[in-house]
């Protein structure tokens, strides 16, 4: 009887625990393969869409990027050819959704509670 209260004891230790901790820290969840970046093909780099609309809209006379080389590629097609993220994208964590807390993420795959929406759309488009 008394194997089974250590036991039990154990469990009840080990999920208080992964609740507490899991409240700490984040998931983040990558972008997918089929999310459409704008390509550099000359520098080799690729930037993520909602800074290249940010580029767009502030009336700056040189942006730091020509827009006009830009041509539009997914994730998977940009890292096969080994090309490297703008750092100023991977700065802002375009590329990475901060998702929710560890515990809720747990929840989420045990089926109590929905998913959040996701910054990027089934088909690779940017939801934002």
């Amino acid at each position: 009887m008394t194997l089974k209260k250590d036991i039990i004891a154990i469990l009840a230790g080990l999920v208080i625990t992964v609740l507490l901790f899991g409240s700490v820290f984040t998931v983040k969840l990558p972008a997918p393969d089929n999310a459409i970046v704008y390509v550099d093909h000359e520098k080799k780099v690729y930037y993520a869409p909602p800074y290249i609309d940010n580029l767009i809209k502030q009336p700056k006379p040189e942006p730091p990027v020509d827009v006009k080389k830009l041509q539009a590629s997914t994730l998977k097609e940009v890292r096969a050819l080994k090309y490297t993220p703008d750092q100023v994208s991977r700065e802002k964590g375009y590329f990475v959704q901060q998702y929710r807390s560890f515990t809720s993420y747990l929840l989420e795959k045990m089926g109590l509670t929905k998913p959040l929406p996701s910054r990027w759309t089934g088909d690779g488009a940017w939801n934002w």
